[in-house]
Formats: structure tokens, sequence, C-alpha cells
């Protein structure tokens, strides 16, 4: 009996849970405007900060920019960006607070989607033709624990007695395509990893790509592929309806 009253309960918090903002704002960005940021805030409020659409939708649906397809080209255009403010139920956790951005995105920028999932470029992480190049080294004392990894600056990581899965999760947000595990190493290792970001990449920075970095420094490969990816189709949107 206290288990069904429990599941009527959060049943009908449930359905009492807010699916929209009270208010919200959509207007084009300040040309001038430098930089951009998505965030979901505490008090129940969603604001984006001179972005485009396309970016906006990856932070709404937690998809990455290759994820997105069917996308008519000005949602990704630098002269159409936006700035929003929208504020709900200040009790509104984060998971609520995005479903509530997406209804947002529907009702203002008439946003339809669907996911499936298609055959697309990935990389895979093997071995390179050398051999692995990983160990794990003795303990020196320093911050980083068992299993943790930090990224100390642009184009530089360190780990300890990290695992395989671990450090393709971390190194993966630094390419252009998902990034697969085809290694089948199964032991805990250390790692340093230092490497010119595409963002940086000059003449003036003398250290190698990331493809070359995991080379030389640990024997791995990326190695392109294709293979199943879940995306994010684009089925509708439109430029905002005013205010």
């Amino acid at each position: 009996m206290l288990k069904s009253a429990q599941a009527l309960l959060l049943a009908a918090v449930s359905l009492c849970a807010q699916t929209a903002f009270d208010v919200a704002s959509v207007k084009p960005s300040d040309p001038n405007e430098q930089g951009g940021r998505v965030q979901f805030l505490p008090g129940g409020r969603f604001t984006v900060e001179n972005c485009y659409l396309k970016f906006i939708i990856q932070r709404v649906y937690e998809v990455k920019d290759y994820q997105i397809v069917e996308a008519p080209k000005w949602i990704s255009d630098w002269a159409f960006r936006f700035d929003i403010q929208a504020k709900g139920d200040p009790s509104a956790p984060p998971a609520q607070l995005r479903e509530m951005a997406r209804t947002l995105l529907a009702d203002r920028f008439q946003l339809k989607v669907h996911r499936e999932s298609r055959e697309l470029p990935v990389y895979a992480l093997v071995a390179a033709k050398k051999g692995f190049r990983l160990h794990v080294g003795k303990d020196d004392g320093g911050r980083l624990r068992p299993g943790g990894i930090e990224a100390v600056a642009g184009g530089v990581m360190q780990g300890r007695q990290v695992s395989m899965e671990d450090f393709v999760r971390a190194i993966a947000p630094n390419l252009d395509r998902p990034l697969l595990d085809a290694t089948a190493y199964t032991r805990p290792f250390d790692f340093r990893l230092e490497w010119a970001p595409d963002t940086v990449l000059s003449a003036a920075d003398s250290r190698p790509s990331l493809f070359d970095a995991l080379e030389s420094e640990l024997g791995l490969k990326l190695e392109p592929r294709k293979a199943p990816v879940e995306v994010l189709v684009i089925d509708r949107v439109a430029k905002p309806s005013p205010n």
C-alpha cells in the first residue's frame, strides 16, 4: 500500500511539473557583442548570450555539432545570433529546465526534431604501428589521485592510473567526430599529452597536432572509419517570433 501511495505521489508531481517558462524574451544579439554562452541557472533561469541557434540546440539537447543533421544554414550563421532570457519555477532542477528550454525553442523557433541512428564518419582509437607506449609510473605524491584526469592548459592534459574508457571520454571533445575505443587495452595507465589545439595551430606553436601527439607520446592512432551514430534530425525550424 505504501509503495502504491508513493508511486501515485510521484506521478502527481510529474504531472504538475512546469513544462514552460513563465516569461521569456528572445531577441537578436548586438552585432558588436563578442563571445557567447548558454546557461541553466539556479532560480529557474535559462539564459543565452550572443549565440547562433545551432549552438543553442547543442546545449539544450546535449548533442555535438556533428550530430545535428538536415539543418538550414542560417542556424549556424554568425549573422543570426540571439539573446534569450527566460524564467520559470525557481525550484526547477536542471533536467526540468532543459525540458522547458526545449519547449521554448519549439514555441519561438518552431523547432521540431527527432533522433535516429545514421552511419557517420568516426575515429577509432587503435594501437599505433610500433605498439602502445602506456605505463603506470611511481606515485610521486602529486595532487592527482588514481583515475584522475586534468586539463592543465590549452593542449595539455594529464592523468594518473586512468582507464582507456575515461581517457577516450576526455579526448573526444577535442575531435570533430565521435571517438570509439578499439584498443582492447584493459590496464590503467598514466599519461601526459601535449598538442597544438586547432584553434591556436600556427607557426608560432611548435607542438604537434593531437593526431601526432597521440602516436608519438602514447603509441595510439586515430583511424578514420564509419559507424552508427545517434543524430538529431531537424524536421522544422524558423526564425523566431517576436516577443
